[in-house]
């Protein structure tokens, strides 16, 4: 049953993959491409916002659970607040569950050479919504720069190498961000993000990638500034490369660790999208009664330059699974569920 969904998902999507584990059976894995296209179980692809579950769990890692009540300015070394709002705290708990008032409006791909406390200042309002902090749910890449920032500082070292020490490599997980310890021989077993364009499919990101060391989405090394000061270049919001087998094992790691909620839709209004979001933990999405899913499910979804992806895990089920989709079409920004997805989620909820 899935192997045939997914076999009339690619084509038309260039690649469609999914990843299935039922408590200790072995994994299941199921892939269908396009002409011309190969992904396996290994193949490693940007993760898009999958990477937002790695980035908080390596803040908790390196500081404990408690951070989440601590004053992100104290974390960061310079005062965090909302223009309109200067006496009201910013914690890193609301900056990592969505609830912080930062918005990506005026973008988050800080400049490789500008601070962050510099950039945010610049931007002033454009960087905030109306809301007094800690009361209304915004989806928001910004605030997890910030939180890499925050890992930095907290850490004492680079972002993307204590992602790989506390969360990746404890997980066995195969990846890193913008390529971080990836050997030069596995950067060719990788697929870039796609767009469908007529009678092609045009790479985004990852068609040229450094032959080692940290690569930036043209292939070429970023710049960065010392620790603390912008983390943007690592894309600590988006940049982590894994496979399906690694977005499976992350998945799975959702099964021993009952997450805080950070917020609930009891604590007030937010762009909740038609039920595309709910409660919201530390980098993770929490749904009870999800539209798209008849049980509860807790995990990430991804969506950015072309490919479509989600970690999730099924407690009452006790299993686990992940999928991509690369290939969206040209123009497709719609951050909404797509109705491939929702099949997805039909043939997994049947199969468990």
């Amino acid at each position: 049953m899935l192997e045939s969904l997914l076999s009339t998902l690619a084509p038309p999507f260039a690649a469609a993959g999914l990843a299935l584990q039922r408590a200790d059976d072995p994994p299941e894995f199921h892939a269908a491409t396009a002409p011309g296209i190969e992904m396996g179980p290994d193949t490693l692809w940007r993760a898009a916002s999958l990477s937002k579950m790695v980035t908080a769990r390596t803040l908790e890692a390196v500081s404990g659970p408690e951070v989440w009540r601590r004053e992100a300015g104290e974390a960061l070394g310079w005062p965090l607040r909302h223009p309109r709002w200067p006496g009201a705290p910013v914690t890193l708990g609301q900056i990592a569950s969505h609830s912080s008032g930062l918005t990506d409006t005026a973008g988050y791909a800080v400049p490789a050479g500008r601070t962050l406390e510099d950039w945010l200042a610049e931007k002033g309002l454009a960087a905030w919504l109306p809301h007094l902090p800690g009361t209304f749910l915004h989806y928001c890449n910004l605030g997890f720069v910030l939180l890499a920032a925050a890992v930095e500082r907290l850490g004492g070292e680079r972002f993307d190498l204590l992602a790989r020490r506390h969360v990746l490599d404890p997980l066995r997980i195969e990846g890193g961000f913008a390529w971080s310890g990836v050997a030069p021989e596995r950067r060719t077993d990788r697929l870039p993000a796609l767009r469908r364009g007529p009678g092609c499919f045009a790479p985004q990101i990852d068609d040229k990638v450094a032959a080692e060391g940290l690569s930036g989405p043209d292939g070429t090394a970023p710049t960065l500034l010392p620790l603390g000061l912008n983390p943007a270049p690592l894309s600590p919001q988006g940049g982590l490369r894994l496979s399906l087998r690694g977005a499976l094992a992350l998945a799975r790691s959702l099964e021993s660790k009952r997450p805080q909620r950070l917020w609930t839709p009891s604590m007030g209004p937010g762009d909740y999208g038609d039920g595309f979001l709910e409660s919201t933990g530390a980098g993770l999405l929490i749904f009870d009664d999800p539209a798209f899913y008849p049980r509860p499910l807790i995990g990430h979804f991804a969506n950015a330059y072309g490919l479509l992806a989600g970690a999730w895990h099924d407690r009452l089920r006790g299993a686990s699974f992940a999928y991509v989709l690369n290939g969206l079409p040209e123009g497709d920004e719609d951050d909404a569920w797509h109705p491939e997805e929702r099949l997805i989620f039909d043939a997994v909820a049947r199969a468990l």
